[in-house]
């Protein structure tokens, strides 16, 4: 009887395990084995978010620190989530690898979650280090610690989703080696992430700020640092939130229905 209750109980959870466990498992293939082999790839990796809070620290000075620090981490976030689609593109056209799992019961999900998975496991050294300077330079320390993970995972996952849609679409990994480099400025480097939105004069140009995700995610970190000087009346750590989640609901339903899996 007990034998049997076992092999119910476990046949009930694998539909919901077997997932997880496929997911790990392409991060390892991915990600460990690759960083075990060469580990210097953290360092070149983390070189675009460390040099723009060094540039804001130089110019800014420590009154800049929290917006250095949190345009750092939303940038690490933003560009570890968008090389997903350099690696997915790369699996399919350059190893043919993408075509294993196609042939296997691994989901498209599934293997999206994988790739992107590898890809913060890149990240995890810059994670741990701008968050902890984060928490450092803040006041409360146990709101900006768990508002820096919440947003960093939040921004991963929101570009993993978009650049695997894109990546799917795609035939060639330098359209999107190109597109991802597009992304990356356009997200990154023009809305207000490193800089305070009120600055920024122009109607039509704030509405077009509050349209982009990493925008909010920077404010969300510097309301956690306690930076009032860059937030906005009308703007609040909720409303920041709805934007970021509305991209990833929106942006995880396209990969998962639209995305180019299988190819005819």
């Amino acid at each position: 009887m007990r034998t049997g209750s076992k092999k119910e109980v476990s046949s009930s959870l694998s539909p919901f395990t077997l997932p997880i466990k496929q997911a790990f498992l392409i991060a390892h293939i991915n990600g460990l084995l690759w960083l075990r082999r060469y580990p210097a790839s953290i360092i070149f990796t983390a070189m675009i978010p460390f040099s723009f809070l060094f540039i804001v620290f130089v110019i800014g000075g420590r009154q800049y620190i929290p917006l250095a620090l949190s345009g750092s981490l939303v940038a690490a976030a933003a560009s570890y989530g968008l090389a997903t689609g350099n690696n997915i593109i790369n699996w399919k056209v350059e190893y043919k690898l993408q075509d294993i799992f196609v042939s296997s019961p691994v989901s498209s999900f599934t293997y999206m979650v994988g790739i992107a998975l590898a890809e913060l496991l890149f990240g995890l050294p810059s994670f741990v280090v701008l968050t902890t300077l984060i928490v450092i330079f803040s006041s409360n320390f146990f709101l900006s610690a768990v508002t820096a993970i919440v947003t960093l995972i939040l921004v991963w996952a929101a570009t993993s989703s978009i650049a695997y849609f894109i990546s799917t679409h795609s035939t060639h990994p330098r359209f999107v080696e190109s597109f991802v480099a597009f992304l990356r400025i356009a997200i990154v480097v023009l809305p207000p992430v490193f800089y305070p939105l009120s600055i920024v004069h122009m109607e039509e140009l704030r509405y077009l700020a509050y349209v982009i995700p990493t925008t909010h995610a920077s404010m969300i970190l510097q309301y956690a640092m306690g930076f009032p000087q860059a937030l906005e009346n009308s703007w609040s750590p909720e409303l920041g939130f709805a934007v970021i989640i509305l991209y990833i609901v929106g942006f995880a339903l396209l990969a998962k229905t639209k995305a180019v899996w299988r190819e005819d």
